[in-house]
């Protein structure tokens, strides 16, 4: 019950990932990383710890993701042919304006989703 939960959020997260346009999120992990502990005014001693921590649980998160990888690319491989006959669907509908936006827009995700090993276009 467990796994299926969390096999539908990763799922879920990777959807999510794929399709949010206006993400401001920065693009490296550990800037990231970074950014909350600041925003939590974290001790030097404080940042070690949790680091340690947070290697830790992306370690798991892994070996997880590893386990399961031949459930999960099935998913991810369909999710690529729903984002690409989408992306078809919106370019028929578009303008020639709105079309240059558009992959202006595509491109900016790519790039994003490039710098953070994230989703892949």
């Amino acid at each position: 019950m467990y796994l299926g939960a969390a096999l539908a959020g990763a799922a879920i997260a990777l959807a999510a990932e794929r399709l949010t346009p206006g993400d401001k999120r920065p693009p490296d992990p550990r800037e990231r990383r970074l950014q909350f502990f600041s925003q939590l005014h974290l001790t030097p001693a404080q940042r070690d710890s949790a680091t340690v921590i947070y290697d830790e649980r992306d370690r798991r998160f892994q070996a997880l993701m590893e386990q399961h990888k031949a459930i999960l690319e099935p998913v991810r491989t369909a999710q690529d042919s729903i984002t690409v006959e989408t992306r078809q669907r919106m370019t028929q509908l578009l303008t020639s304006e709105q079309k240059a936006i558009y992959e202006q827009m595509l491109q900016a995700q790519r790039d994003r989703a490039g710098r953070s090993g994230g989703a892949r276009q």
